[in-house]
């Protein structure tokens, strides 16, 4: 039992280390554009969804976090296949603990992602994180293999 409980707290640290990792680490060139701060910079071609997605980046950085998500579902329905938007706010439903919201839009968002790498490991460390918040071993563990295989690369 003690040895379970461990293996838990491991996994909890490593997500959560993970995520951190993924802000800290600098990207490859030719891949989404991250600015110092952390945010990430959309391109579209679609005017309303650019400057939703600059109202939400403003309220998610203001710690407006329903605020964002708001303004984000505003931007989906302008580009429901966009799938940055949908990664934006799957991180924050994982803000908000809703890991099964969180989950959902992160498989969504790879639904969309294409070949984009950088896109498809940020998305995956979000779902490795959800699953352990609802506790998920197994989950985490494919999880954390897909990660693994997004991140080495």
């Amino acid at each position: 039992m003690r040895c379970l409980a461990l293996f838990g707290a491991v996994l909890t640290l490593s997500a959560c280390a993970a995520l951190e990792k993924e802000v800290a680490v600098d990207p490859p060139v030719n891949t989404i554009p991250v600015r110092p701060d952390g945010a990430v910079r959309i391109d579209t071609d679609n005017q309303q969804t650019a400057r939703l997605w600059a109202s939400a980046e403003q309220a998610r950085q203001a710690g407006q976090t329903s605020a964002a998500l708001e303004i984000l579902y505003e931007a989906l329905d302008n580009s429901p296949q966009n799938a940055l938007l949908w990664s934006r706010a799957a991180e924050l439903q994982l803000d908000s603990l809703e890991a099964t919201l969180a989950e959902s839009y992160a498989t969504k968002s790879n639904a969309y992602a294409g070949d984009n790498r950088p896109l498809l490991y940020r998305n995956w460390l979000i779902i490795e994180h959800a699953r352990n918040m609802r506790g998920d071993l197994l989950g985490v563990r494919s999880a954390r293999i897909k990660v693994q295989e997004y991140q080495n690369q």
